[in-house]
């Protein structure tokens, strides 16, 4: 086995141990109804805002994702599915979106001229979505990272902010490691939770696609990443890796 692939194995496990554990918390309590159900997505308009680094799934896996939610949906269609056009990875959020962020946007030139710095030098590469995992208020896609890219650029992009003292809100929530994608958000109580939960399990580890990341966005976003409301700052390109 090459190295690059014990690597990646390596890391695969890891991931999905985190994983495993995140169903393990949440599986027991939404077979018996017991949700967050998220009330903002039914309020209106989310005036929050962040700004954050992501990358977006291509056609086909958007088109994959979709299929799942579609499946879902004929249980459950009063929960918040995703739009295609909303579907993203999270490299990282500069700061997270919050109600008054005047003060972090002030510095919106510092933070782009960190994210420039990070990207030097890191090549496009893919990440792997096999099956689902889930919180006690989300159902997210697995996803697998192929080789370091993704931790390199999230670790550069820490680096940076704390340099030029951004990163008074970075990992404020938790420190990301996953590759996931949200998809379906609970926002009412379950019509069947045993049914919708038996669903799901079905889906644990259903193949859904690879993911190939070229360019990454920073962007002003909204809470729930909402296309309708999102502020594209910049499209920037990834290296060509180098052949061997």
């Amino acid at each position: 086995m090459k190295n690059d692939d014990m690597t990646d194995k390596a890391a695969d496990t890891r991931l999905q141990t985190h994983y495993d554990a995140m169903w393990d918390r949440a599986f027991g309590a939404v077979a018996h109804g017991d949700m967050d159900c998220d009330t903002g997505l039914g309020a209106g308009r989310d005036l929050r805002r962040g700004l954050t680094l992501i990358a977006r799934p291509g056609t086909a896996l958007r088109a994959r994702f979709d299929i799942l939610l579609d499946g879902l949906a004929l249980s459950e269609p009063q929960q918040y599915r995703y739009p295609a056009a909303d579907m993203h990875v999270t490299i990282l959020p500069l700061f997270t979106a919050i109600e008054h962020p005047m003060a972090q946007l002030a510095r919106l030139d510092d933070h782009i001229k960190a994210v420039h710095a990070a990207l030097d030098g890191i090549a496009a590469f893919d990440i792997e979505f096999t099956g689902i995992t889930m919180s006690r208020g989300a159902v997210l896609a697995q996803g697998f990272p192929r080789g370091p890219a993704l931790e390199t650029l999230r670790d550069r992009l820490r680096a940076q902010l704390r340099d030029a003292g951004l990163d008074a809100s970075l990992d404020q929530r938790y420190r990301l490691v996953t590759a996931h994608s949200t998809l379906l958000r609970f926002v009412a109580p379950l019509d069947d939770p045993q049914r919708f939960a038996a669903h799901l399990a079905s889906l644990r580890h259903a193949p859904l696609g690879c993911m190939h990341i070229n360019e990454v966005e920073l962007v002003v976003n909204d809470w729930y990443m909402s296309s309708n409301s999102l502020d594209r700052i910049a499209r920037l390109p990834l290296q060509t890796p180098v052949s061997t």
